[in-house]
């Protein structure tokens, strides 16, 4: 007679408020909570200042759009083109990486390229009363943003 081999599955019962408790402990646990002001916000460029002086305006501030998300994700509008990078903020620092965008032909004038080159170059921030300054890592330029508000038209 041959012996057939036995399974066995070990199982652990775990009653509903267990269960509930651990689901629970791992969703508050589980993910890190930001402890950033920047976090859920948005904000419109209104100024680009270079080291030389230079000073650039764009002619609509909500072309040119920084929304920080949950999660570290951020939403870029950059001209006619859209673009989302990863951030990170501690004390006075600030990074944006993997930044992705797409790469239309934006009408002149646009401030398309120098923008998204100095959010991949920020280092630094400063958060004034109703102004965010970022601080390129080369002290090279500063981007002035103020809070954006969305105003549907109809």
């Amino acid at each position: 007679m041959t012996s057939k081999p036995v399974s066995r599955i070990n199982s652990i019962a775990v009653s509903g408020p267990a269960l509930l408790c651990l689901l629970l402990g791992t969703l508050a646990f589980g993910q890190p909570q930001s402890t950033s002001p920047l976090e859920n916000t948005s904000w419109q460029l209104i100024e680009m200042r270079g080291s030389s002086g230079l000073v650039q305006r764009p002619d609509n501030p909500e072309n040119y759009l920084l929304r920080f998300r949950l999660e570290n994700r951020s939403a870029i509008t950059a001209d006619c083109n859209e673009a989302g990078a990863t951030w990170n903020h501690e004390g006075e620092t600030l990074t944006l990486t993997r930044l992705v965008t797409t790469r239309k032909l934006c009408e002149a004038p646009s401030l398309f390229n120098f923008y998204i080159m100095n959010l991949q170059n920020t280092h630094r921030l400063r958060l004034e009363e109703d102004r965010l300054v970022l601080i390129t890592d080369n002290d090279m330029a500063e981007l002035i943003f103020e809070p954006y508000v969305f105003r549907p038209t109809f």
